[in-house]
């Protein structure tokens, strides 16, 4: 079983349509919603954990774009501006997933792991450097 992670993106037509529901009984996928914007006549987006085996995978992410749905990765959703970071380390401890690393490399003091991250902005609350930025 293969798991991905995406923002789908729809128009504001496409919202009123059973994606994700079709997702789940034509092509026996589990999906996880993590996150979800989703507003009558705007954009939606939603941050899905899509899991199944890799041919039902590759037809379900066909019909999406079929659909007219955006498939995006979540790193295209947020940056770190890692020359801000002076480590108060704030951020690291409001994270509910865990996705927040520490010091990843010298010339980092702080990182994202897009598979764990959930766009979710706690750290942005609490950095007092504003070393992150979400676009979700």
């Amino acid at each position: 079983m293969r798991t991905e992670r995406l923002v789908l993106s729809f128009s504001p037509e496409s919202i009123r349509k059973p994606v994700t529901y079709l997702l789940v009984s034509n092509y026996k996928l589990r999906l996880n919603i993590l996150r979800a914007k989703v507003k009558p006549g705007e954009e939606g987006r939603l941050l899905l954990e899509i899991s199944g085996d890799e041919e039902r995978i590759r037809e379900g992410l066909d019909y999406l774009a079929s659909m007219g749905v955006r498939m995006e990765p979540v790193e295209r959703f947020f940056t770190v501006n890692h020359a801000r970071c002076v480590g108060t380390k704030e951020c690291f401890k409001v994270c509910p997933t865990n996705a927040i690393i520490l010091e990843p490399s010298p010339d980092k003091k702080v990182d994202i792991l897009p598979e764990e991250c959930i766009l979710c902005e706690k750290c942005v609350d609490v950095c007092p450097q504003q070393v992150f930025n979400f676009s979700f």
